[in-house]
């Protein structure tokens, strides 16, 4: 798969695939859209998708079933957290990672991707502040009022800890990390 230089859509959500992301992923220079969702994917994001300048969506989320029969290795959904080589994907619209084992914090990179329109991260354990420049984009196509754009984050009251799992003040749709139950915030 990897070698096919011109590929400019993979769509595979929803196909019970098993596996890792190929480390030569970065490849894919002309690669535009890559949904992977809703199989039992793992692993680390390799680096190298990162490299990958003309990608406007991107869905790695639903890749945790964690119920039998479903669930077919034990390690199910992404690692690790998200690289701040994120921001030279400046043509990314569309980014989807929730429900996955993901860590960390997201990186202020992220507000150089202008073109977003819709980040979901919660049902994951990224957690700590949204970054003031991601929320700066609020103001462009990442807007609710326009109905174009959503932010959604674990950002609602836990109800194991009463705190947010991650504090958002610019975030359309707020998340209870433990139930994962999403409120409209806007």
């Amino acid at each position: 798969m990897t070698k096919l230089k011109n590929l400019r859509y993979l769509k595979l959500e929803e196909n019970f695939i098993v596996s890792s992301f190929p480390s030569e992923m970065g490849r894919l220079n002309d690669l535009e859209i890559l949904t992977v969702n809703g199989n039992s994917m793992y692993g680390e994001i390799p680096n190298g998708l990162y490299k990958m300048k003309k990608m406007e969506i991107l869905r790695l989320d639903n890749t945790m079933t964690q119920e039998p029969p479903w669930m077919v290795v034990s390690d199910e959904g992404f690692t690790g957290s998200i690289n701040p080589l994120i921001g030279d994907m400046q043509d990314l619209r569309w980014l989807f990672l929730s429900d996955n084992p993901m860590n960390g914090t997201i990186p202020s990179e992220l507000g150089l991707c202008e073109k977003l329109e819709i980040v979901r991260v919660h049902r994951s354990n990224i957690g700590g502040t949204m970054p003031r420049e991601v929320c700066q984009l609020r103001d462009k196509s990442l807007n609710s009022d326009t109905n174009t754009g959503v932010l959604y984050s674990d950002c609602s009251l836990n109800n194991s800890t009463s705190a947010p799992f991650m504090r958002c003040d610019c975030c359309s749709d707020c998340c209870d990390h433990t139930t994962g139950v999403c409120v409209a915030d806007d």
